[in-house]
């Protein structure tokens, strides 16, 4: 018990530090007007961040292969500790960009974050799915703390003067909170043959699940980011269209959290499923509101649904890659970052319209298409080619059980192997 709160208070603290990014929430506009930086720079020191996490978990296999996932958590913060301070000392655009961005941000968070998963598959690998969603929930919650700090000090400070009193908060606490982490050794037992993260793309189930969190994700951060525009273009209450940010936001946490608990207790693959249907409908309700209350629950529901899409990953690359969960997850991840940023360049495309609402909830609904044809594919091969409903049919989903179960199984397996270790 002690070593799970430990493990929980290392993990989720340092993520109110790489959320850092949040800050261009409310910097942006101070930014481009007190030191004239474009707003193409601003756009891209807050998107970079993602996608360069991702990037860096495609590859994280070789680290977590030869680095103990304490020391690969301190040398996450290393990294981002390093990029903060140079960007801190001489700020500039170029600086922001490679090393607040992209260093700090990106590849410091994605190395500590590749820590975090292999301490979590040891330490709870029957909640893998849970705590991840804790984790992913923290890191959108840091939002909550770290833009309304800014607001407040932005009032009597230079927009980097403010970022650097967050800054260096928040990474004192992080800091603090890694002492916490308890030491794991690297495993002792022959790992299986190396594969390619590319290569995992060519498995069935992996190679669907990864085509739809890009399919998917566009919806999601879209309407994260112009949910409120659009309220106003149907000539909403502007009390409404700030409601309507904040419910989004709001729901991105909730989803994010629910989204692993469901996983880990009715399977991944369902709540994939669930949360692609819904997704689609909420989207084109969107593209017909008119009304306020349909407006709004369409609101919550994207909101819920994008943040249960980032929730379900961890769970989702545990059972369809065990052996590469961390390169596997940042596969699921790149392709959601991936997604999320042509979504608001689609519906930026279509002049932000309602129109760009249908187009993006058509390529969700082309997700759920894709994973019904993988599903009934894959129901076919077990229950035989006259299943005539696949997705009703008890033998399909009690094979997924049967293969999620074997998934756990190993985990809990490596589990105990490690303490026998200790012992």
């Amino acid at each position: 018990m002690k070593t799970a709160i430990r493990v929980l208070i290392a993990t989720l603290l340092p993520q109110f530090a790489f959320g850092l990014g949040y800050a261009w929430i409310s910097l942006a506009p101070h930014v481009e007007q007190q030191s004239h930086w474009s707003p193409v720079i601003t756009g891209a020191i807050y998107t970079l961040p993602l996608l360069s996490a991702a990037l860096t978990l495609l590859f994280s296999d070789s680290l977590t292969d030869r680095i103990p996932p304490r020391s690969l958590c301190w040398l996450g913060m290393g990294v981002f500790v390093l990029g903060l301070t140079v960007a801190f000392v001489w700020p500039n655009e170029a600086s922001f960009v490679i090393l607040y961005a992209v260093l700090a941000l990106g590849v410091g968070y994605g190395v500590n974050f590749a820590g975090n998963l292999v301490i979590v598959a040891r330490i709870f690998p029957r909640r893998v799915g849970a705590v991840s969603g804790m984790i992913t929930a923290t890191y959108a919650l840091s939002a909550v703390v770290v833009v309304p700090a800014i607001n407040a000090l932005i009032v009597g400070h230079a927009w980097l003067d403010a970022l650097r009193i967050v800054g260096v908060s928040v990474t004192l606490l992080a800091v603090i909170a890694l002492l916490f982490m308890p030491f794991l050794p690297l495993p002792q037992q022959r790992r299986a043959e190396r594969t390619s993260v590319f290569q995992l793309l060519r498995h069935p189930r992996f190679g669907a699940v990864a085509l739809v969190s890009a399919l998917v994700s566009p919806l999601g951060t879209y309407a994260t980011s112009e949910v409120g525009v659009y309220a106003q273009s149907l000539h909403l209450l502007p009390a409404l269209a700030a409601f309507a940010v904040v419910v989004v936001a709001a729901g991105t946490v909730v989803g994010r959290l629910c989204g692993g608990i469901l996983s880990d207790h009715f399977g991944a693959d369902r709540v994939l499923l669930a949360v692609v249907a819904v997704d689609a409908v909420a989207g084109i309700a969107l593209w017909r509101a008119a009304a306020a209350p349909l407006f709004l629950g369409a609101a919550v529901v994207i909101g819920l649904t994008c943040g249960g899409l980032i929730g379900a990953v961890p769970r989702l690359a545990m059972d369809n890659a065990p052996g590469h969960y961390s390169a596997a997850t940042g596969m699921l991840f790149a392709g959601f970052a991936l997604g999320g940023f042509f979504g608001p360049n689609i519906g930026g495309a279509l002049g932000g319209s309602a129109a760009a609402w249908l187009v993006l909830a058509l390529l969700t609904a082309a997700g759920f298409v894709v994973l019904v044809y993988h599903y009934t594919w894959f129901a076919r091969c077990v229950c035989g080619k006259s299943a005539a409903l696949p997705l009703l049919s008890r033998t399909f989903w009690s094979e997924l059980d049967k293969e999620r179960h074997r998934a756990r199984q190993a985990a809990s397996e490596i589990k105990d192997f490690f303490e026998q270790t200790r012992k």
